[in-house]
């Protein structure tokens, strides 16, 4: 089972994610919209710094299920961290988590380096950024 974070810019009750995949017309695992919901509205900087127990409410649908997290940006883990603590919290056998991004903050070392040369790189879609290897690779390794 897929199942999207909500998204705290809805518009009209609309989780752009939700929205996008619903422009896919094959997709080897069914995805579910209105799973998760936000319980409590915590600012980004607060629910970004650790795992919040009640930030999302899950749906009892996924007990016993493998449920797929798509969220669209990975920032510190922290939203997407609670959100499959809610899940598995309702039953969720696994959860697995992706995102479509991943947000760099200049302030921290370790981004520093990637930052600053990425001006300089080719864009190469095969490639990840920061392992430089391919995603086959990286999935032989269990990266």
């Amino acid at each position: 089972m897929g199942v999207t974070v909500p998204s705290s810019k809805q518009r009209n009750g609309i989780n752009h994610l939700d929205d996008l995949l619903s422009c896919i017309k094959t997709w080897p695992v069914a995805w579910r919209q209105g799973v998760l919901t936000k319980t409590r509205s915590e600012s980004a900087s607060e629910r970004r710094q650790r795992i919040v127990p009640d930030l999302f409410a899950a749906d009892p649908s996924v007990n016993g299920k493998r449920v797929l997290l798509l969220d669209d940006t990975f920032t510190s883990g922290g939203t997407m961290a609670s959100a499959a603590r809610a899940l598995r919290d309702a039953g969720a056998a696994c959860v697995i988590g992706i995102s479509f991004g991943r947000q760099l903050n200049a302030n921290r070392e370790e981004a520093r380096d990637l930052i600053a040369e990425l001006p300089q790189r080719p864009l190469d879609l095969e490639t990840c950024p920061v392992h430089g290897m391919s995603d086959y690779d990286l999935f032989l390794m269990g990266g």
